[in-house]
């Protein structure tokens, strides 16, 4: 009896257990989380070799914020070119200066009034600074001196003066300053 017991539950538990098994019978929803983040590449400036302003001697007296002014023409890559080139130039402003003028680091001479202001293109044009920071992570739009607009491969060309603040001459010393650059399209 024992036996024809254990037959018949078999086929009783068999069933039960099956239904159990399936998941149409007791489906469970599982919310699912997918992070990732997109971004626009930005574009290899330079080589990623830094880009170097070789002003050797000014005289005191010449430094006008026109005078001796070096122009650049930087080699840009970008693996990503559609819509338009922004430029964010990262550094200390100078004090009582326009936003496109970079101080020279504190242990330079005359660290509180003098500075290189920067510009986009081949001149010192107050129509198109070559502005620092800014509140947007792209920086600002280039206006001026960027060729080959939509190409993986373009120029930027940047000037910078001297420039100082006050009418006083400088006094004589080194300086130097440092800044970094990147462009991304947007």
């Amino acid at each position: 009896n024992l036996r024809f017991l254990m037959n018949k539950s078999k086929y009783f538990i068999l069933p039960i257990f099956l239904y159990l098994l399936s998941g149409t019978a007791r489906a469970v929803d599982i919310n699912i989380a997918i992070t990732g983040a997109i971004y626009v590449p930005p574009c290899v400036v330079n080589n990623n070799i830094p880009i170097q302003f070789s002003f050797n001697q000014i005289m005191t007296y010449k430094v006008d914020g026109q005078t001796s002014a070096i122009t650049k023409n930087i080699p840009i890559t970008c693996t990503y070119f559609k819509g338009s080139p922004y430029v964010k130039v990262s550094g200390i402003q100078l004090a009582g200066a326009p936003d496109n003028v970079l101080k020279v680091s504190a242990d330079s001479v005359n660290s509180n009034r003098f500075g290189l202001a920067l510009y986009q293109g081949e001149s010192v044009d107050e129509n198109n600074p070559l502005r620092l920071n800014g509140s947007a992570p792209r920086g600002y739009a280039i206006t001026k001196g960027f060729s080959n607009t939509g190409q993986d491969r373009s120029q930027f060309t940047i000037t910078a003066v001297p420039f100082k603040t006050g009418t006083a001459d400088l006094s004589p010393g080194n300086f130097t300053a440092s800044a970094s650059l990147s462009i991304v399209y947007n």
